[in-house]
């Protein structure tokens, strides 16, 4: 088994202790970084469509002719559709119980307290690649939000917190199907309004116009705009397009409403409930010692093969609901008995999210291509520069006040974009870490959770001298 540096950490009774400072190179955990570095990479996989292609003309790629496009979608929906954002979201629970494993500064400031500030950071960090990089799917903010209620959860013993996080998955599904069943009811409603209107037409063929109650009139408009909002809406379509292509300021009013859709009311109604059972999870994970390389082998691979197995079963059996649903909205709705992609999409996560992170390390156990796990090792390391870098790139690419390719490639023209992204971070990541001893902006984060100017050179003192926070 590869040796690990993180020998001060008691991974069976998982209370370890550090002195509470930012991590030193010789003390991080290289798996983690690895897997950290595979999901950063892996996240723009599913990210690169919302930056340059409008969410109707994918969707037109599942109502239209099956061609290449669409087996290219179809293929990364079911290997890896929201499942490498699962194993981030299971790596900063991980990351929560790292940071609170510290004792106190020199300062006397203790640990859930600098935990606090960190986490208040990392939503001012949101709301900046939200509102002025304009990503619109920002996860930064709601992870900051997210971690603090969850710190207090480090005190529980692994198999509570894989429980916890099977009942705020079974939460998140539960919302889902009373979303569905709310609309079911809609769907009843207006079939009650045709079936009366068809009924007085048979009785009075002269009238041409039924008259309808206020309630019944409304039962039906509320159905009918429904199902024309998701509807392929051409002009609507050209109109995104132009505004993304204009200048910056059109861009943010064009993106505004969607930002504070997906902060707000998305958020607080199912991305936090998504977010918190995967972040339980990895903390469960990480107190067993998976993420740190502990297992053996043969678990590993058990792991492997039946998270897989059972993980990208759940996508290929949710794969005609999740396009029903995008093809006629109405069948859907009056045929299924329940959302099976929404309801399983917990489940599925976790299962694929844990296979993927098992394949992936017993290939860094085989020892072969140490050059890749070198530079994915670095890219983890940097996750939020490089997160936050992929904001930059990928709107400068595609937006108007850059390049303005919006709308311009086709859907598999996008992946040659993600190769060039991906290619430049491994490099940059690689070469930035032979001189300093974080990234840029994580240097930044911590130096403004710390109060005082962390070293940043690999040739500076290891302590911190310089306050920069009152």
């Amino acid at each position: 088994m590869i040796s690990q540096t993180l020998s001060s950490v008691d991974l069976a009774g998982m209370e370890p202790k550090f002195n509470l400072q930012p991590v030193a190179q010789a003390t991080r955990i290289q798996t983690i970084d690895i897997l950290r570095g595979v999901a950063l990479l892996g996240i723009l996989l599913m990210n690169i469509p919302a930056f340059g292609l409008t969410e109707a003309s994918v969707q037109e790629l599942i109502r239209g002719p099956h061609g290449g496009n669409y087996w290219l979608k179809t293929l990364i929906y079911i290997l890896f559709e929201n499942k490498m954002r699962a194993l981030f979201s299971m790596l900063f629970g991980a990351g929560i119980i790292l940071f609170l494993a510290k004792s106190r500064t020199g300062s006397g400031m203790a640990a859930p307290e600098l935990f606090i500030r960190r986490q208040l950071w990392l939503i001012v960090f949101g709301l900046i690649n939200a509102l002025v990089l304009l990503w619109h799917y920002d996860i930064l903010f709601d992870y900051g939000i997210v971690g603090i209620f969850l710190f207090p959860f480090k005190r529980l013993s692994a198999k509570a917190l894989v429980l916890c996080a099977v009942v705020v998955g079974l939460i998140y599904s539960g919302k889902y199907y009373w979303d569905f069943a709310e609309q079911k009811q809609k769907y009843e409603k207006y079939q009650k309004v045709v079936a009366f209107e068809k009924k007085l037409k048979a009785v009075k063929p002269a009238n041409k116009k039924v008259k309808l109650t206020d309630d019944q009139k409304e039962d039906k408009e509320t159905w009918e705009g429904m199902v024309k909002s998701k509807k392929y809406d051409k002009k609507a379509d050209k109109a995104t397009i132009l505004a993304m292509r204009s200048d910056y300021v059109t861009v943010w009013n064009h993106l505004l409403p969607q930002i504070q859709r997906m902060e707000a009311p998305f958020f607080y109604q199912f991305g936090l409930w998504d977010m918190v059972s995967m972040m339980l999870l990895g903390m469960a994970l990480f107190k067993w010692g998976f993420f740190s390389n502990k297992l053996t082998t043969s678990q590993y691979a058990l792991l492997a093969v039946g998270g897989l197995l059972i993980g990208q079963t759940m996508a290929w059996l949710s794969l005609p609901s999740h396009e029903l649903k995008i093809i006629d909205y109405s069948k859907f709705i009056s045929t299924s008995i329940l959302p099976l992609d929404d309801v399983l999409m917990p489940f599925e996560r976790a299962f694929s999210g844990i296979g993927w992170a098992s394949l992936i390390l017993l290939l860094y156990r085989s020892g072969i291509a140490q050059w890749l796990w070198k530079g994915l090792s670095a890219v983890g390391q940097m996750a939020f520069t490089n997160y936050l870098m992929q904001s930059v790139l990928c709107t400068l690419f595609f937006y108007g006040y850059g390049l303005g390719y919006y709308g311009d490639l086709k859907f598999y023209q996008l992946y040659f974009v993600v190769a060039e992204i991906w290619l430049i971070q491994l490099v940059f990541s690689v070469a930035w870490l032979q001189f300093f001893r974080f990234g840029p902006l994580e240097w930044l984060w911590r130096s403004l959770t710390y109060g005082e100017r962390q070293p940043m050179r690999l040739t500076q003192p290891a302590t911190p001298k310089t306050s920069i926070l009152a």
